[in-house]
């Protein structure tokens, strides 16, 4: 079975993905020369956008490009084209850091400290219940585990499905702003879990009982599971940021009463979900949640890298739709 899960997560990915290409293709393209900035990461404000006669040339000379021409009848392609770089930038920095602190035995048992100083503080303030909620699943409720580690590896795939949603269904201002969340707390949560290393429950000695319930040989994912994985990163929980996003945002922006109405689960079950499999402690979702608000409060940040989107888009002869 963890073959054929290693084989379907990716295929749901592509399958999302895909769907949201065909939904928003286009069935006329813009004129060639007029200006249609409808999904860009990045928003120019009117004083940087090009004006002089060269410029323009140019805008309509890329415009005329194979890959605009594609890129304008499938619009979304843009927006995968976001989020792989988001994804992977993010990953690939994980796995470089991993890989730096390999064999690094200090590291590691600054990240058991860090971790053990946490279990302390929640003590003083009653909300060390990992332990107590993990045992009561394993034991009384062995089947509910099962579940909770569909739930757990179901974070990217649905994470891509919401990003579909939100392109296709809310106001593009407000999509846009998303967008730049997503990007922006990952920079944040990398920066945190670099400076402040801190492992897992399910990382720490046997005495303090707790048990890894999902990477074992038969578990795991092709996302999460392999030897560039950044084990010592438990603050802050991006797992549990990330599913309070998307509910707060289908509450706030979905035209559709029935999301907004079961949005509040999804952060429910996933606190469930990452406490009961001792993937994070209470204060990593505590902190995820702070890292999640203060992107949205300033995704703004990243319109900085709009000279650097510029002149990627030039250098591949490419003009947005």
């Amino acid at each position: 079975m963890g073959g054929l899960k290693n084989i379907l997560e990716p295929a749901a990915i592509v399958t999302a993905f895909t769907a949201g290409t065909l939904i928003n293709r286009r069935k006329t393209a813009k004129p060639l020369g007029i200006p249609d900035v409808e999904s860009p990461l990045l928003e120019a404000p009117p004083d940087l956008k090009p004006s002089d006669g060269v410029a323009d040339e140019r805008m309509i000379r890329n415009r005329r490009t194979i890959q605009s021409r594609i890129l304008a009848k499938f619009p979304f392609l843009l927006e995968i084209w976001y989020w792989l770089l988001t994804y992977w930038v993010y990953q690939g920095l994980r796995a470089f850091s991993a890989r730096m602190i390999s064999g690094h035995e200090a590291i590691f048992d600054t990240a058991e400290h860090h971790a053990l100083s946490i279990l302390f503080f929640e003590h003083l303030l009653h909300l060390d219940i990992e332990l107590s909620v993990q045992k009561y699943i394993l034991g009384q409720k062995p089947w509910l585990m099962a579940l909770l580690a569909r739930v757990y590896y179901s974070h990217i795939v649905l994470g891509v499905v919401f990003v579909v949603y939100c392109y296709t269904f809310m106001q593009r201002d407000k999509y846009q702003a998303i967008r730049r969340t997503l990007a922006f707390e990952n920079v944040i949560a990398f920066t945190i879990l670099t400076l402040w290393r801190c492992m897992p429950p399910r990382l720490l000695p046997e005495e303090y009982g707790f048990v890894d319930v999902l990477h074992s040989n038969t578990g795991g994912s092709a996302w999460t599971q392999n030897k560039f994985q950044l084990t010592i990163a438990a603050m802050p929980s991006l797992h549990f940021g990330n599913s309070m996003l998307i509910a707060l945002c289908l509450i706030k922006f979905s035209p559709h009463w029935y999301l907004r109405a079961v949005a509040p689960l999804w952060p429910m079950l996933m606190g469930l979900t990452i406490v009961a499999t001792a993937n994070h402690f209470i204060l990593d979702a505590v902190v995820g949640a702070c890292v999640t608000l203060t992107a949205f409060r300033f995704n703004y940040i990243m319109l900085y890298l709009l000279p650097v989107e510029r002149a990627l888009f030039r250098l591949l002869r490419l003009e947005k739709p």
